[in-house]
């Protein structure tokens, strides 16, 4: 069985549909989760980052206190300040298959969103384009409470196509009292006295139409981000403080991310990786050779599907390493306790349990129908089976969901209060794909005895 096993192991490694997966792995790993990694390691001192130990013990107000007034002006001082920051260097992001996107706007587009940005700040066209206020002083009020500020000589100005005043990002500054800012606009009526919150709606509305499926102003996203829940970055509250080092013990937290950053790589690469292997079999016309009669059909179908599984789980758990490694030495020089297997465990839980069930209904449908149909169906399941934005902040768990999502490193508490639902649905996930590997024997001793993909 062991010289079986590891036979499969090297096929599945010498297939493309195998270093495919791996290199989609490793890009998003890189590109999403190290990054993370590294950026909350750089700004820990950050009140923003969840690295953040306030010296007087002090942080923010949890959100649950805020009342409902209250996050309306919140979400719409937060999501105007967000267009505002995606006009200026049109760049507007969205997740039309569950990873972020950039899309530009056409001129006609961007004045819009101009037309858009003036009814809801109450500024001018030229201050918002960038054009100098009286001191040598740009400012961008929001929400009454603060301003991206240009200090004079600072950034060189040129004029785009649109009649934009084009400065680089780095220029500009964030301050939220607009009391410290040269030249801010005393104008009471500036802000969102003059937009209602019905209006609001309206407007982010359209926006989100213009950019597309899931963006950043679509309902789903803008109660996400500004509602009450953690998604916002937003300075960490006390409880959150305590969640991330006493319950997720630092690692968990980014364990947990990780396992969201792949989870849809997980979902449908892993099912093309066991479907060629088959057919490779199948077109060299290699069976008589390799799977004598001697060798039972149990044995045939869980040696290949275990091999599958085991190459397909070992650069998941590979990958973050390198990240494991900076938290481990964070830890070590701040003091704090780490827990050491919180990938391996998340991983296990979280992962595992989906990889097994694409891969067996990718096994057991290439037996079945003795060719590429399989591919189709795993598509389709990717397609179906990626949760609703609703369900990214994590702790919203149905009974059949296919992957777990928790696009955020706080959080803890939540996930923990609906912890049973998620047991019950990796064992009722990783039962399904028990049962695809039986229904997959099944077939395969009838196609054997009868003459198919598994002749002999």
């Amino acid at each position: 069985m062991t010289g079986l096993f590891m036979m499969e192991c090297r096929k599945a490694a010498r297939g493309v549909a195998y270093w495919l997966f791996v290199l989609a792995l490793l890009f998003v790993s890189i590109r999403q989760f190290d990054a993370a990694v590294d950026s909350e390691l750089r700004r820990k001192d950050d009140p923003l980052s969840v690295f953040f130990t306030a010296p007087d013990g002090v942080y923010a107000g949890d959100f649950e206190r805020l009342s409902d007034r209250e996050m309306q002006e919140n979400m719409m001082a937060g999501a105007t300040e967000r267009l505002l920051d995606s006009y200026r260097n049109n760049a507007y992001e969205y997740y039309p298959f569950g990873y972020v996107k950039t899309k530009t706007m056409s001129g006609e587009e961007q004045r819009m969103i101009l037309s858009f940005l003036v009814e809801l700040t109450g500024m001018s066209e030229e201050t918002i384009n960038g054009a100098a206020g009286k001191d040598g002083t740009e400012d961008f009020q929001i929400s009454g409470g603060g301003a991206f500020v240009l200090e004079p000589g600072q950034g060189g100005m040129s004029m785009n196509e649109s009649g934009q005043y084009v400065i680089e990002p780095g220029d500009w500054k964030y301050i939220e009292d607009k009391a410290d800012i040269t030249g801010a606009s005393e104008d009471p009526e500036n802000g969102f006295e003059k937009v209602t919150y019905d209006r609001f709606g309206e407007i982010m509305g359209v926006v989100d139409g213009m950019i597309g499926k899931n963006s950043y102003f679509g309902r789903e996203m803008l109660a996400l981000y500004y509602c009450g829940n953690d998604m916002e970055e937003s300075p960490v509250t006390a409880r959150q403080h305590r969640e991330f080092y006493e319950g997720d013990h630092v690692t968990g937290a980014f364990a947990r991310y990780y396992c969201d950053s792949i989870s849809l790589v997980v979902l449908g690469l892993p099912a093309l990786v066991v479907i060629e292997l088959m057919m490779r079999d199948k077109k060299r016309g290699m069976k008589a050779l390799v799977y004598p009669r001697t060798v039972s059909g149990g044995k045939l179908v869980c040696a290949r599907l275990a091999a599958s599984v085991c190459m397909v789980m070992l650069p998941v758990l590979v990958f973050p390493v390198k990240s494991l490694a900076a938290l481990v030495r964070f830890c070590m020089e701040t003091g704090v306790q780490l827990d050491i297997f919180a990938f391996i465990k998340y991983i296990l839980a979280w992962i595992l349990p989906t990889v097994l069930f694409v891969m067996a209904l990718g096994m057991f449908l290439t037996i079945l129908a003795d060719n590429y149909f399989g591919i189709l169906i795993t598509g389709l399941l990717w397609l179906a089976g990626r949760p609703s934005i609703g369900k990214i902040a994590g702790g919203n768990y149905d009974l059949f969901d296919l992957v777990i999502r928790h696009n955020t490193l706080k959080g803890y508490g939540r996930m923990m209060e609906n912890i049973r639902m998620l047991a019950l649905n990796r064992a009722v996930i990783s039962g399904m794909a028990l049962l695809l590997v039986a229904f997959s024997v099944v077939v395969f001793e009838a196609r054997r005895k009868g003459g198919g993909i598994f002749e002999s």
